[in-house]
């Protein structure tokens, strides 16, 4: 929901900085757009920053039996736990 939020604050901030080029103020609109660009690469890049790098391969990987639906994707989870670490890791159920 955030997600979206941020990118309809980014749509409008492209729109306002159309609306003050067209209206023929050249210095008011490169402000906004510089903001609505910003904006818009870090949401595209926060997606992957939140999630630990988890080597599947490695450690001793066991599902704990826990499965639940992903409220984003809607795809079916498991979850593992690394015995040794106590990290848990989401994989798509098969």
């Amino acid at each position: 929901m955030l997600r979206v939020s941020v990118v309809l604050v980014c749509a409008a901030l492209a729109l306002t900085a159309g609306l003050q080029l067209a209206l023929g103020r050249p210095f008011g609109w490169w402000p906004v757009a510089v903001e609505a660009v910003l904006v818009g690469v870090l949401v595209a890049f926060e997606r992957g920053r939140y999630r630990p790098a988890v080597t599947p391969g490695r450690g001793t990987w066991r599902a704990t039996g826990e499965r639940f639906r992903d409220p984003v994707s809607g795809e079916l989870v498991e979850v593992f736990a690394d015995q040794q670490t106590g990290l848990r890791d989401y994989r798509p159920a098969r």
